[in-house]
């Protein structure tokens, strides 16, 4: 018979609560992504592929990134190939080996699916602070999962072309939640080429939740989010707006009247 300290160690709760929120939360993803015609374990395998955008991704990498046996990510990719979704080519340093990149046929699939997918895991953690998240993270990365080449990133910095299909992405789907996404990258430390994403797509945002958020961040934005949203109103010639704000003293004129 197990003995109570073992039955209340601490190890095998923490280790099952986190096992039983990975269950549960994969499941209601299987039930999100089915609409789109595909698995959780199919689009996470095209996301594994998008976010190594240079040189594509071997199978083992899959295999390792996924948690999953290498004969199955090979029946999964051979599917994905056949459905147009997956292109290989022979890695040039190993004949032996495949890397493998998406079409452009998932590409305009993830366009589709990522941006509803980010909102329904923002839905999953709206209880927890920025804080939470980033001690979630820290707290996951100190499992030993047994194997060396096992293990949860604490953060890693985007490519420039994934900010750009994510902001992309964003635009075109356009809901409240999603310019909240694309402007919160307009902060103290963004970089040049980030602001000029957000400037191009941004202008590419037409529906009418799109369009009423920015003129939210046009008033009660940072400094920075409203130069963008003033940019954004006066190349669609919508000086009302552009010189309220001028006149609420949110904008200098060089920034009101500038394009």
């Amino acid at each position: 018979m197990y003995s109570e300290a073992r039955l209340e160690d601490l190890s095998f709760y923490s280790l099952l609560a986190v096992l039983q929120a990975g269950m549960w939360l994969q499941s209601d993803l299987e039930k999100f992504c089915e609409p789109f015609g595909l698995s959780h374990g199919r689009f996470s395998i095209l996301l594994a592929i998008l976010d190594k955008t240079e040189g594509g991704v071997i199978g083992n990498e899959l295999a390792t990134r996924l948690g999953v046996a290498k004969p199955t990510i090979t029946k999964m990719v051979t599917k994905l190939i056949d459905d147009g979704f997956i292109e290989s080519v022979t890695d040039t340093s190993d004949s032996r080996k495949k890397r493998y990149s998406i079409t452009g046929k998932a590409s305009a699939l993830l366009d589709n699916v990522v941006p509803g997918y980010v909102r329904r895991l923002r839905e999953m953690t709206a209880g927890l602070t920025k804080d939470d998240k980033h001690h979630l993270l820290e707290t996951l990365s100190k499992i030993n999962f047994l194997d060396p080449s096992k293990a949860i990133l604490r953060k890693r910095t985007k490519s420039i072309t994934e900010k750009g299909a994510e902001i992309r992405a964003l635009c075109r789907s356009g809901t409240e939640e999603d310019i909240d996404l694309v402007l919160s990258y307009l902060d103290d430390d963004v970089d040049i080429p980030t602001t000029k994403l957000v400037d191009f797509y941004l202008g590419t945002v037409d529906t009418t939740d799109g369009l009423r958020r920015i003129e939210h961040y046009l008033f009660n934005g940072s400094q920075i989010q409203r130069n963008y949203c003033t940019l954004f109103f006066a190349r669609r010639n919508e000086w009302r707006l552009v010189n309220r704000a001028y006149e609420m003293g949110l904008i200098d004129r060089v920034q009101a009247f500038s394009r």
